[in-house]
């Protein structure tokens, strides 16, 4: 999941000034990076979780099927001292503007989704974005082909011809399938998604997309018991093991302890980042640092916040929740434990990034809406500025992006 990164060593003679600078440099690194995290170490939810041996997942069978993306190697510390950046594993930090966002369903993916829409409209990038839905852009559980982009998507923006291959950007519901991707999308493209607690995604889907109809039941926690209980999950989409099938991992291994395992170790090759939905703050300055973005570039508002009635989750509930969602939980609890391994290896800078965001994100606010969220009267594009707009949601932003990169071909 992590990259190693390469050192790059100037030629040439240098002087005594610059060889004292750099050994003084390279001392800090040291003691940033080792003893100051020992010193404050800050205890945080499920970290210090057993090492996970992915090559144990693998059968001897299965193993030739792995995607050998990128090497796993180990995480990379960003600091600063006096203007000057440095790492424990020293690398170039490049602002990364070819990413892949699997958007999955109810997880707080539209908020993110926002984002990326607003860094790529601002700065004139090309989006995945199916042709004939100019709501939002969804493909959702269609399959793509290498085929596809030709046949459904909407053309490279300003290229000069109808052209389909080096998108820079995907924010939209469609399933993962990495192989695919590549065949489109610029080299060297990052891959993020989104995941969120199985109970609490399960619980809002329900209610959002009206599982509960046709179900038995008076109360809406009878109606989801008798959901898991029954089988009309089989014939929806957003039911159980969501996340998972977001992801790309099919109906008929959901229950299949091995597949699920080899399915999670495949996208952990594949996926460069995945943020947590109940640490959305820590998950958003986590992406700007791995995106080499100014963290500017993830304020946010909230999007898709519901305050439709949710069942209450007694402990009979709960633990139904978990078995029938059992892939998305193993899911969830892999990424939860590498998410706060990855925060743990950046280093106190990682921290004093956070705060920032936060008072960043709420100077934002204010200065757009008086408030820490957008007033329920607000119209986007039509009372407040142009940068102000640019927060209000990615309905408003996809619209535009929409309308800028269509053409006939």
């Amino acid at each position: 999941m992590y990259r190693g990164a390469s050192l790059y060593l100037e030629s040439g003679s240098k002087s005594k000034t610059s060889e004292e600078t750099n050994r003084f440099v390279y001392i800090l690194c040291a003691v940033v990076c080792v003893l100051i995290p020992l010193s404050l170490r800050t205890v945080l939810p499920n970290e210090a979780e057993l090492e996970i041996d992915v090559k144990s997942w693998v059968t001897s069978e299965d193993s030739h099927s792995l995607t050998s993306r990128h090497t796993l190697t180990g995480s990379q510390f960003n600091q600063s001292y006096n203007g000057f950046q440095y790492k424990c594993q020293p690398s170039i930090c490049s602002r990364q503007e070819n990413v892949v966002f699997i958007k999955t369903h109810k997880t707080g993916g539209t908020t993110v989704q926002s984002i990326m829409y607003r860094y790529g409209y601002i700065r004139d990038l090309s989006f995945v974005i199916r042709r004939t839905n100019e709501k939002n852009g969804h493909f959702r559980h269609m399959e793509l082909t290498k085929d596809s982009p030709k046949k459904m998507f909407l053309p490279l923006l300003d290229t000069g011809t109808c052209s389909f291959r080096g998108y820079n950007m995907s924010a939209i519901h469609v399933v993962h399938n990495w192989e695919i991707f590549e065949s489109f999308m610029n080299p060297g493209t990052k891959y993020i998604t989104i995941l969120r607690d199985p109970v609490f995604q399960l619980r809002s889907a329900f209610v959002f997309f009206s599982l509960y109809k046709g179900v038995r039941g008076i109360t809406i926690e009878n109606k989801l018991l008798n959901y898991m209980r029954g089988n009309s999950w089989k014939w929806q989409v957003y039911g159980k093991n969501s996340q998972s099938k977001d992801l790309g991992l099919k109906t008929e291994y959901f229950e299949d302890e091995a597949k699920i395992k080899l399915f999670i170790n495949q996208l952990d090759i594949e996926l460069d980042l995945v943020l947590i939905h109940e640490y959305f703050d820590e998950s958003v300055v986590l992406l700007a640092r791995e995106l080499c973005w100014n963290l500017e570039d993830v304020v946010f508002t909230i999007e898709n916040n519901r305050s439709n009635h949710k069942p209450n989750l007694d402990s009979e509930l709960l633990d139904s929740i978990r078995k029938f969602n059992h892939a998305d939980v193993l899911l969830y609890d892999h990424f939860n434990q590498t998410f706060w391994k990855r925060i743990e290896q950046q280093g106190p800078m990682f921290w004093r990034d956070l705060e920032e965001f936060r008072k960043l994100q709420n100077k934002t606010m204010y200065k757009c809406f008086n408030s820490s969220t957008i007033p329920e009267d607000y119209v986007s594009g039509h009372n407040i500025s142009d940068y102000c707009d640019r927060y209000t949601g990615g309905l408003y932003l996809f619209k535009n992006v929409y309308k800028r990169q269509h053409k006939t071909c």
